[in-house]
Parts: structure tokens; C-alpha cells; sequence
């Protein structure tokens, strides 16, 4: 028996055909990829401010803390005396507090700030308020 290599015969219509498949393919893939990319990337950002936003509560937290032991502990608040700001704290953060009293009724609010520079280009703020 002998063997006849047969050439196959392209038709001018299916020439490319695999190079178009290989290039729908890897745009499918390229498009995914990208998708993927920008939903990590925006929870990077995220997890980012919420850290910042940790860190500017923890400050008006502070704020709070030592306005309330002024008052309640060692006696020394009237209006506007325990009203400050802004005190630098740990951790580039700083608070302001505003402290009102009318009657029986005080009111602290004090507002916690991440990135206190004047030159920051990103900040975040939290704030807290207590009446009692």
C-alpha cells in the first residue's frame, strides 16, 4: 500500500479564520482581566479610607473623652472654656471640640480629623456628640 500525501485546498474565505478566533479569544480574556483589576483596585481604595476613617474617630473618640473627664471629673468646664481646637493628636490626626451648656443641659460635639496638614490634599472627618 502506498501512501499519497493529499494537499488540502484552502478556500480563499477560510484563510485567517484562526487568527481572528485567537484575537476574539484574547479580547475576552483582556476584557475580564481588566474587570477583575478594577474591582481590587477599588477595594484597595476602600480599605484605605476605612483605616483613615478609624483613625479620625478614634480622635473626635479623644476628644470626647477628655472633654467629658474635664467636666464631669474634675469640674472645670463653662462655656466657652472646654471649646478647643484644633489639638493635634498621634498618627497625624487632630480634633476640635465645641462644648455648650444651657440650663441642666451640656452638649459636646467634637469633630476628629485624619491628615491635619494644611497642605493635605485628602482628608476624613468623623465626629461624635454627646448631650447629657
Amino acid at each position: 500500500m502506498r501512501h499519497v500525501l493529499r494537499k488540502k485546498i484552502v478556500l480563499p474565505h477560510e484563510r485567517g479564520i484562526t487568527l481572528l478566533l485567537v484575537v476574539v479569544i484574547l479580547a475576552a480574556i483582556l476584557s475580564v482581566s481588566v474587570g477583575i483589576f478594577n474591582v481590587i483596585i477599588g477595594q484597595l481604595f476602600i480599605s484605605g479610607e476605612i483605616s483613615d476613617s478609624f483613625i479620625a474617630l478614634y480622635a473626635a473618640d479623644e476628644g470626647t473623652e477628655k472633654t467629658l473627664y474635664r467636666d464631669r471629673i474634675l469640674d472645670e468646664c463653662t462655656p466657652p472654656s472646654c471649646s478647643v481646637g484644633p489639638i493635634t493628636t498621634a498618627a497625624q490626626s487632630c480634633y476640635t471640640v465645641s462644648y455648650t451648656r444651657i440650663g441642666t443641659i451640656t452638649s459636646i460635639k467634637s469633630v476628629g480629623q485624619y491628615r491635619c496638614e494644611p497642605t493635605a490634599t485628602r482628608i476624613t472627618k468623623r465626629g461624635l456628640e454627646v448631650t447629657y
